[in-house]
């Protein structure tokens, strides 16, 4: 078994404005660096063995800071554009709202022209799982969850996708009340996660919710829940056990600088964010 935490990014430039905001790569704001800083503080003494992040800026340096923090010798992190968030294609950076704005219709397959449904985005969330996660599982099987910490660092509508991905690979045909509603800014989720041979040690939750300490954008938040039954039987079954979700308690005392400061984007123009952080190295492209 492993333990996986998912994790959505700090606050960007695009999350302030009414805009669709999918593949668009607004860097954080100055506030969501901070909400970032936080966040790594926060897990400095938690070991993690395993980071996967999306390659857009406001996932992979959410995901710098949580790597910095790590004590030596430090795992390696790994970014993935099979992590980014829905792609809204023509309506990327345009106004959403009922007056003028681009609006999504319901149902799983819309697309805007040129971008993804949430189909599309749950066929990459499986991907991702047979390439990161699928391994991890294998070599950990029989292993106490707390034995491997696996943690994911991506967006708001990619995390529902990815979250609906491994629950409907549950074989223990217990029932689950989906409450997603998106996540906070550097919000997180943590599971413990097994095959289904190791059923007898993490039950099955009966429920998911999310409560995001504020509103989220129409770019951030699930069109409709995720289907919970998966097509392919194939697929070795899972035992999932939701520990906490969208957890924020190291923001209590993260507060927006005044005068606007707080609002614009990072400068990352005082040298390579990447290298300044430390292992934003493994650029996995797929």
């Amino acid at each position: 078994m492993i333990t996986l935490t998912i994790v959505r990014h700090g606050e960007s430039t695009d999350n302030l404005k009414p805009l669709w905001a999918g593949w668009s790569d607004a860097p954080l704001s100055v506030h969501g660096m901070n909400q970032a800083k936080a966040l790594g503080e926060s897990f400095k003494t938690t070991k993690i063995h395993h980071i996967f992040a999306s390659d857009l800026l406001r996932a992979n340096w959410t995901a710098q800071q949580i790597h910095r923090n790590q004590p030596e010798p430090k795992c390696q992190l790994i970014s993935s554009d099979l992590l980014r968030e829905q792609n809204f294609g023509d309506a990327e950076r345009k106004p959403f709202g009922e007056k003028g704005g681009w609006q999504r219709k319901p149902g799983r397959s819309f697309k805007f022209e040129n971008g993804e449904s949430p189909n599309d985005v749950r066929d990459r969330a499986n991907q991702a799982i047979k390439r990161f996660i699928e391994p991890i599982l294998a070599e950990c099987h029989e292993a106490p969850a707390q034995n491997r910490h696996v943690v994911v660092v991506a967006h708001g509508i990619f995390n529902a996708e990815f979250l609906g991905a491994l629950l409907a690979r549950r074989r223990d045909h217990k029932p689950l009340e989906w409450g997603y509603k998106g996540m906070t800014n550097t919000g997180w989720t943590r599971a413990e996660i097994g095959y289904i041979d190791e059923f007898s040690r993490a039950p099955t939750p009966a429920n998911i919710s999310t409560d995001p300490s504020g509103p989220v954008s129409p770019s951030s938040s699930p069109a409709s829940p995720p289907p919970l039954e998966e097509d392919d039987d194939l697929l070795p079954g899972l035992t999932m056990r939701i520990l906490c979700t969208d957890v924020t308690k190291h923001l209590e005392g993260v507060h927006r600088q005044k005068g606007g400061i707080g609002s614009t984007g990072f400068d990352d123009k005082q040298g390579d964010i990447r290298k300044f952080f430390g292992g934003g190295g493994g650029g996995d492209k797929t």
